[in-house]
């Protein structure tokens, strides 16, 4: 049914992430789909807050969160290209999934915050608008 997925996780909801990989699995099992799996950090933003920052701090939250994406995906036992981004994650999420032009984004939603009612979360931004298929899976 979709030939590329892609599935955006955020590592630091493990249950979440452990779900998510292994929805992923399933499908793209039934499917014959690839899989590509992307985190994305945020930017350290202002000049303001980077300066408490050390010269190696974002090399190595990169290296950290690459060997826990790894492991992760390892653990789901799914093959699956992965990437980690620094940016804004609906941004980056957006441009990965048009440049690898994929079909489906697989997505995790959770019951959402009054804030995320009134600034709408990652998801929600995803589903508005990503010109891929989306499929939310919820908790």
């Amino acid at each position: 049914m979709f030939s590329k997925i892609l599935v955006p996780v955020d590592l630091s909801l493990a249950d979440e992430t452990h779900k998510l990989l292994a929805k992923a699995k399933t499908l793209s099992e039934q499917w014959g789909s690839e899989v590509h799996v992307v985190t994305v950090i945020p930017n350290v933003g202002m000049p303001i807050v980077g300066s408490y920052m050390d010269a190696s701090f974002e090399a190595k939250a990169m290296s950290e969160t690459e060997a826990e994406l790894t492991r992760q995906i390892a653990a789901s036992g799914l093959a699956a290209q992965h990437y980690v981004l620094t940016g804004t994650v609906y941004d980056r999420v957006i441009a990965l999934s048009n440049k690898l032009d994929v079909d489906l984004l697989l997505i995790a939603a959770h019951q959402p915050d009054l804030k995320d009612y009134l600034l709408g979360s990652n998801a929600a931004r995803l589903v508005r608008h990503s010109h891929k298929s989306v499929l939310v899976l919820r908790d």
